[in-house]
């Protein structure tokens, strides 16, 4: 809708609307806010929204004393050890589509077949986000389905050097053809970024001897023996918590704090690109039902990294962090 006003009747983000605010009336530019969006599309389109469903992950029955336990192995931690909020990092893994849609779409009322646009996307990466109790974000790990450096996205593309260079972004191939964490990549998350995050602060504070403590979700690969020994033998000073199964959408703060924001972040800039590239289509003659997406793997990967810088620079705000890094369990009483 945005693009096609762009190109058809620009001015039309020229005009001033009033709305209501907080009971106030105000004078604004007219914006497609979603609730236009809605009534346009019910009332003029005929539309109604169509979601896709998907199963829930059940939450134990014990949760509160699963919870308990978790916090307290973690409290006893941090006062025995002297842990500062600058040693506390959780870790969490997500998978991110190069598509921009969603799991649900606008169709005209009485559809029986509703094709969702990007519901069906498989091609995706997984993105490795890491925050401290300090209130600060680590770099990105970021894993390509691929077996050498030609899976990547290249040099050329945008945002590439501020990536890599300033944010010390690492961009990985998984090695084999999915887009998966494994063993390797999670020792080089260890090894390049958590480590390194790490020892600045020991370093800077005087603390070479000081525990470290990380949090990351109760995943096979995490919880492995080769990783735990591998752990271990290198980097003894780290002390891992596992975040409880099924748990992690309450306990663990990327979860509970973060992704929802990261993921927002990315999806506006992937739809920039969209609104881009189809008001280039429109000015070069392109009917609006004839505008088409860009789909190619070697242009959305490239892409992604600049939807990358977008959501680290959205999410490293220290107030963020740091209020998402602590839990309190009397919020979640009312699961008892």
């Amino acid at each position: 809708m945005i693009e096609i006003i762009m190109a058809k009747a620009p001015d039309i983000f020229k005009i001033t609307v009033s709305r209501k605010v907080h009971g106030n009336y105000i004078w604004d530019y007219f914006q497609c806010r979603e609730s236009f969006v809605k009534k346009f599309l019910r009332e003029e389109m005929k539309w109604s929204l169509r979601r896709a469903t998907r199963s829930g992950k059940k939450t134990p029955e014990n949760i509160m004393q699963i919870l308990t336990d978790a916090t307290l192995r973690l409290v006893w931690t941090i006062s025995e050890h002297g842990v500062l909020k600058f040693f506390l990092v959780n870790t969490d893994q997500t998978g991110v589509q190069y598509s921009a849609g969603g799991i649900a779409t606008w169709a005209p009322v009485g559809s029986k077949q509703v094709e969702v646009i990007g519901k069906d996307e498989k091609r995706s990466f997984t993105l490795v986000v890491g925050i401290s109790m300090s209130g600060e974000a680590l770099p990105f790990q970021v894993i390509y389905t691929g077996k050498t450096s030609a899976s990547l996205p290249t040099s050329s593309a945008p945002n590439y050097t501020k990536a890599t260079k300033e944010l010390k972004f690492r961009l990985e191939h998984s090695g084999n053809d999915t887009y998966w964490s494994t063993i390797g990549t999670m020792q080089s998350y260890v090894t390049n970024i958590l480590a390194p995050y790490f020892e600045s602060h020991r370093q800077r504070l005087g603390l070479p001897e000081q525990l470290c403590v990380w949090q990351i979700d109760a995943w096979s690969v995490h919880r492995s023996l080769e990783f735990r020994s591998w752990m271990w033998k290198f980097y003894p000073w780290i002390q891992i918590h596992y975040i409880p199964a099924n748990c992690t959408g309450l306990f663990q703060p990327c979860d509970v704090g973060i992704q929802q924001v990261l993921k927002l972040a990315i999806r506006w800039s992937a739809l920039k690109d969209i609104v881009d590239d189809t008001m280039q289509q429109l000015k070069g003659g392109v009917k609006p039902d004839n505008v088409v997406f860009e789909k190619k793997l070697g242009v959305v990967r490239n892409r992604s990294v600049g939807w990358l810088v977008n959501a680290y620079e959205t999410i490293n705000k220290h107030e963020l962090i740091e209020k998402v890094s602590s839990i309190d369990l009397s919020d979640l009483s009312h699961l008892s």
